[in-house]
């Protein structure tokens, strides 16, 4: 930095405590989700960071290349699939990421989509808006003694198996990734996929969107799940082929779906999973408490000071750009 405060581009305001730490120690420009492509363009020029902080504002090739100086990419969640880390990687450009800071929030709110979805909650409030429901039409399922499936055991997903063991329930797991060997602590089976879509009764997606999770729930997953079966997602949109899903639910091939992401986001209001009574829709949401956002602004602040005083980064997405890093 050459005795210089680095100059950091913030995508948009985060938890203001955190924010007011960032601002002591870095030059700080903060932006807003209305910018045009040019405007953001001409803001990033100087920047030597950025935080990402949604995931519909793309950090791209063309914003990449806007900005010359850039050194870290330093994502506000755990999820990057808004980052071209490839491009990144190839421009010396290390990306970062604050896994585990909201898992609390989000295995608490996989539990409320689940509660809502096997009891039919929004359906049975919706006909109490209208007057007189006809309560015996919303009969439910017990979640004691049923079947649950997770696909992917990260930070979140080990919350979560905690949860749903609690309430009963047998765990079934898919998680290829080699970090499988550090699950034996927890209350699961590990399975393959077909076996984990053919024997659930819940299934609930939590994994990173890669080229290898893209579309990893189609129409041939759907078609060995159970009738009755309940599907979850708050992964990524593009984890979910979405077309295969609403024909899924519209025939009544599965109970219930409930999602917190999207492949387009934010929602459009003709989104046609939106028509469908057995699927809750809700606004990418699950790590939206105080508690999860001042845990993920701090993360992510955190790692952007370490970087500034040249210390190492603890949660390094592409570590093979340390060593490409320009000084």
């Amino acid at each position: 930095m050459n005795g210089l405060l680095p100059r950091v581009y913030l995508t948009e305001p985060i938890h203001l405590e955190a924010q007011t730490r960032l601002s002591r120690s870095v030059d700080l420009d903060v932006g807003n989700g209305t910018l045009t492509i040019d405007e953001l363009r001409f803001r990033l020029s100087g920047s030597d960071v950025i935080i990402s902080k949604t995931d519909p504002i793309s950090i791209d090739s063309q914003i990449i290349d806007a900005a010359p100086a850039l050194k870290l990419i330093a994502r506000h969640g755990s999820g990057y699939s808004n980052v071209d880390v490839d491009y990144a990687t190839k421009k010396g450009i290390v990306v970062t990421n604050t896994p585990g800071a909201n898992a609390v929030s989000v295995a608490e709110f996989a539990l409320g989509l689940i509660f809502m979805a096997a009891r039919k909650m929004p359906q049975a409030m919706t006909a109490c808006g209208l007057g007189n429901p006809d309560r015996l039409s919303y009969l439910g399922m017990e979640l004691q003694g049923k079947v649950f499936g997770i696909v992917g055991v990260g930070r979140i997903g080990r919350e979560v198996v905690k949860r749903v063991h609690a309430l009963g329930m047998k765990v079934l797991a898919h998680h290829p990734r080699p970090s499988a060997k550090e699950l034996a602590d927890l209350p699961l089976e590990l399975v393959d996929l077909g076996t984990l879509l053919n024997r659930s009764d819940v299934i609930s997606l939590h994994v990173p969107l890669t080229p290898e999770t893209r579309n990893l729930i189609g129409q041939d997953e759907i078609a060995l799940m159970k009738r009755t079966a309940i599907l979850i997602n708050l992964s990524r949109g593009g984890v979910v082929v979405e077309r295969a899903l609403y024909e899924a639910l519209a025939s009544n091939r599965m109970r219930a779906a409930a999602t917190d992401v999207l492949e387009n986001e934010p929602v459009s209001a003709d989104d046609p999973l939106l028509r469908l009574e057995n699927c809750i829709v809700t606004p990418h949401i699950a790590s939206v408490t105080e508690e999860a956002q001042r845990a993920v602004a701090f993360a992510a602040v955190e790692e952007v000071l370490r970087f500034a005083r040249g210390e190492p980064l603890l949660h390094v997405v592409n570590p093979s750009a340390l060593g490409l890093a320009h000084g």
